[in-house]
């Protein structure tokens, strides 16, 4: 009778407990729901890790002891096999953890913790560092200091570039009475600079809107950082060291781990990718900046021209559409802008978007045949403001424009014989291509950024040199970001 009535009670209470558990799920679901996309007043930090648990536990621990502003942390866990998840499961507080099915590598991380943050600012911290007080303190300070400042970094004791600084200590024990009189505020020590590394970034949810995720295409790790740097130079930001900032960094932890064979092949794949997607950088940066410059010139002049008759409205409006819209405006601007004309992307639902004069139009119809969109993140798309559905296929002009529908043989007359969206390149330079697009040329940056947006040899209409030198500069077009992860 008594086992009778144990094994009764043993099935009451496991019914009560999952009725209790279905209760708090749904529970859970519905707060998850109600609060999805609201934004805290405090900074996400995200933390991507693979197999190095006691780094990310020792991490996570400097975070909590030495971090008073409001934060979150987030561990994005690559797979690991020793256990990190569990780890930092059992934590709790304010840390969230996403454990991955597979290895995404570094960009591949950053990007899933990206996409859970909450924060109004958001940092990306390697697992190999240890924070120190007053890090975040010092570092939201030079953010804050400039509209332009668009990231920063700390210092530390092992990094490649301007960040690295001597240190009197050997040991981590003594490493804490060093950082403690280094962190005293002083803006003397903020310096703008080219580059920061991305073992330690801090920015504004604002710029993410606007510059987007990391490149997936870099494996494990390595450039991914530098390219993400060279997308948020393009769109206007200033880079800044915070020189008040101390954080010590391990280096290198799970790339060292590779094994030195396996690290310099990583290594060389990235670079090489790196290089045909950008070629040259720096003078990709520099042309925009100059490009930017005029436009606020030519903006400006604008500005202060008498109000033209009702009749010359339509051409002002154009122009101003046709120089970046309201990001030239606001001196910012998004990745988007530096996106062709009339190219089809799409997002992870597999909605279609046509983006025409700064507007993304949606498809209500199905893909025509031979148009092949390109995946780009909800960040991205978002960004784009919404213009009116496309729903005939009268609207919808092919991409890119083949050459059998514009001029088979060079043009030779004015420039007015270049149609909008046209594809080309001069006689005497045909590997760099152009699109004309609202009556400027806008240069592929890359045959790897062509080729990204489905621009082929057979698409492109040679013209004179001469005629090519006559139409004005516009924003070189770049390659979006690879994602490999199916949720972004």
């Amino acid at each position: 009778m008594r086992r009778q009535g144990s094994g009764k009670r043993a099935a009451k209470n496991a019914k009560l407990y999952k009725q209790g558990y279905h209760r708090g799920y749904d529970e859970g679901v519905r707060q998850g729901e109600s609060s999805f996309g609201l934004v805290f007043e405090g900074v996400s930090i995200i933390i991507p890790t693979y197999n190095q648990r006691e780094y990310v536990l020792q991490c996570v621990s400097s975070i909590e002891k030495h971090t008073p502003a409001p934060f979150e942390i987030i561990v994005v866990d690559n797979a690991s096999k020793d256990g990190t998840a569990e780890a930092m499961l059992r934590k709790g507080g304010m840390v969230r953890v996403a454990a991955l099915d597979k290895n995404r590598g570094f960009a591949g991380g950053v990007n899933h913790g990206l996409m859970m943050a909450r924060g109004r600012h958001i940092v990306v911290l390697n697992n190999d560092t240890l924070v120190t007080p007053g890090w975040l303190d010092n570092m939201m300070t030079y953010l804050g200091s400039h509209p332009e400042m668009g990231v920063v970094g700390p210092v530390t004791n092992y990094i490649g570039g301007d960040q690295q600084i001597e240190v009197p200590y050997s040991e981590v024990e003594d490493m804490w009475s060093f950082a403690a009189r280094h962190n005293r505020p002083d803006a003397t020590k903020h310096r703008e600079t080219e580059r920061l590394v991305g073992f330690c970034w801090l920015f504004s949810r604002e710029l993410l809107e606007r510059v987007g995720y990391l490149d997936e295409g870099y494996a494990v790790g390595n450039f991914e950082d530098d390219d993400w740097i060279i997308r948020v130079k393009l769109a206007g930001y200033r880079l800044g060291v915070a020189g008040d900032a101390f954080i010590h960094h391990y280096g290198s932890v799970s790339m060292k781990a590779l094994g030195e064979e396996d690290y310099v092949v990583v290594n060389k794949d990235n670079e090489q990718f790196y290089t045909q997607k950008w070629g040259d950088p720096h003078a990709l940066v520099a042309d925009t900046s100059r490009l930017s410059l005029h436009a606020k010139v030519s903006t400006s002049q604008q500005e202060n021209t008498p109000p033209l008759g009702k009749e010359d409205s339509p051409d002002l409006r154009q122009r101003i559409s046709t120089k970046g819209s309201s990001d030239v405006m606001h001196k910012l601007r998004r990745s988007t802008d530096f996106y062709p004309e009339g190219c089809f992307i799409s997002d992870i639902k597999g909605d279609v978007y046509k983006l025409m004069r700064g507007h993304r139009r949606k498809l209500n119809i199905p893909v025509p045949r031979g148009i092949s969109p390109v995946l780009v993140a909800k960040p991205d798309l978002l960004g784009v403001p919404a213009g009116e559905s496309l729903v005939s296929v009268g609207e919808v002009q092919g991409w890119p424009l083949e050459r059998s529908h514009v001029h088979a043989q060079p043009v030779q007359s004015n420039r007015d014989a270049l149609e909008e969206g046209m594809i080309v390149a001069a006689t005497n330079e045909r590997d760099i291509w152009y699109q004309i697009s609202g009556s400027k040329r806008r240069r592929f940056v890359t045959p790897y950024a062509a080729e990204r947006w489905g621009v082929k040899s057979g698409h492109i209409v040679h013209v004179s040199a001469n005629q090519l030198r006559m139409i004005e500069e516009g924003w070189p077009i770049i390659a979006p970001p690879q994602l490999l992860n199916e949720d972004l």
